[in-house]
């Protein structure tokens, strides 16, 4: 079971989608979003830039889901393939 709800990529996701984060969102984006879950224990910074980093880059691992585009100055938007998914 991922640590932190259904995954954190995922749960990025899910609070874009609910409107819970506005795009394009930041590192503080989800720092907000992870004291409003109250997850204990909270991940590091670099956790966090990890995760929004591999999971809008193009070079990672073919199976890793890409959930997020970097539009830069480390901004992240949905990928609009899992915009308004219910698959959450």
């Amino acid at each position: 079971m991922p640590k932190y709800g259904r995954g954190l990529n995922r749960e990025i996701v899910a609070a874009v989608n609910a409107g819970m984060i506005l795009e394009p969102f930041s590192i503080k984006d989800v720092r907000k979003l992870i004291k409003a879950k109250n997850w204990k224990p909270e991940p590091s910074e670099n956790h966090i830039n990890v995760t929004l980093a591999n999971g809008a880059s193009d070079s990672h691992s073919i199976t890793y889901k890409k959930y997020f585009l970097s539009v830069g100055d480390g901004q992240y938007k949905v990928n609009p393939h899992y915009k308004g998914n219910e698959w959450l």
